[in-house]
């Protein structure tokens, strides 16, 4: 085919054959190269690489590591809770049972009460003297009656003698088991043709001290009862 060049003076451009390959223009990047910004910003990414390369690596490290210690713990975190909570169950039930102890311990002490008033009561009584009455008094209990510290009681009878009103007063106080005996009358009655003193006296129960008390064992009380013949004969 014949070309006639109608512009003596301009060089015909060839035609692009296919895709051509072109290098890059190492030139736009020198210049870039000069950019303050983009430098401080490359050398702030490099100073984080660098940071975590040299703290985080090593830490991820050690906590791997720790990982099985931690769980270790963990498991001996979980027996030692268990422990605990069967720990305070016994608590629990340990301070019921010292409570339900403790009710048991003042109804025994209370059990014993009478039987004590009424052997001081005997012990004291001088010959010739007899009781026709012994009562609770009322207004006795007050807020020690659990140990029995403050049972009140009253006494009424008669003896042929006075003098031996006097002596039954003073033997009473002299009991270990009776305090605040106090005489609140005294008379004269016609009993069969011949005179008689009556009386009326008022007592409280007290607690002795522990070392006055003799304590046996139930069962060497029962052996001595069936021995003697007769009943547990046992002290408290």
């Amino acid at each position: 085919m014949i070309e006639i060049n109608l512009l003596p003076g301009a060089k015909r451009k060839r035609g692009a054959k296919g895709g051509g390959f072109q290098l890059p223009d190492f030139k736009q990047w020198s210049g870039l190269a000069k950019d303050p910004w983009l430098i401080a910003f490359v050398a702030s990414w490099v100073v984080v690489v660098l940071m975590l390369l040299v703290l985080y690596l090593p830490r991820r490290a050690r906590v791997d590591e720790l990982r099985p210690q931690l769980a270790a713990q963990q498991r001996e975190a979980g027996r030692m809770n268990r422990v605990l909570a069967l720990r305070r169950q016994y608590d629990a039930r340990r301070e019921s049972l010292e409570t339900q102890i403790g009710v048991i311990r003042d109804i025994d002490r209370q059990r014993y009460i009478w039987p004590h008033i009424l052997q001081a009561v005997t012990v004291a009584l001088p010959d010739y003297t007899w009781l026709d009455e012994l009562t609770a008094k009322a207004g006795g209990q007050t807020a020690d009656s659990a140990s029995g510290a403050a049972t009140a009681f009253q006494l009424t009878g008669k003896s042929a003698d006075i003098q031996a009103v006097t002596r039954f007063v003073r033997n009473l106080e002299d009991s270990p088991f009776v305090q605040n005996v106090a005489t609140v009358s005294t008379g004269t009655v016609t009993e069969q043709g011949k005179d008689v003193y009556t009386f009326t006296v008022t007592a409280q129960y007290q607690e002795p001290d522990s070392a006055q008390i003799t304590t046996e064992p139930l069962a060497a009380t029962l052996v001595q009862g069936v021995r003697s013949g007769g009943g547990g004969t046992g002290r408290h």
